[in-house]
């Protein structure tokens, strides 16, 4: 259980740092970087900035290499 959380810590942060340095980026480039979470056929729009999706991405990856910490502490 270990490795798998680690492997997910490891994948969040790499994934979640990726977003914030494609906003920098594209926001450098003069380009909107966000996201839909919203309907458009609705015309429902809720945009959020990538560096938010980075940053919870980076928190749950940081939170499961804590959890990973945990599991080698209680084994050893």
């Amino acid at each position: 259980m270990q490795r798998l959380f680690r492997w997910l810590g490891w994948l969040f942060c790499v994934v979640g740092l990726a977003l914030i340095g494609a906003y920098i980026v594209m926001t450098y480039r003069g380009l909107e970087a966000t996201f839909n979470f919203g309907d458009p056929v609705k015309f429902e729009f809720i945009l959020v900035p990538f560096w938010q999706i980075g940053l919870a991405g980076v928190v749950l990856g940081a939170a499961c290499l804590w959890v990973a910490r945990r599991f080698a502490r209680t084994a050893a």
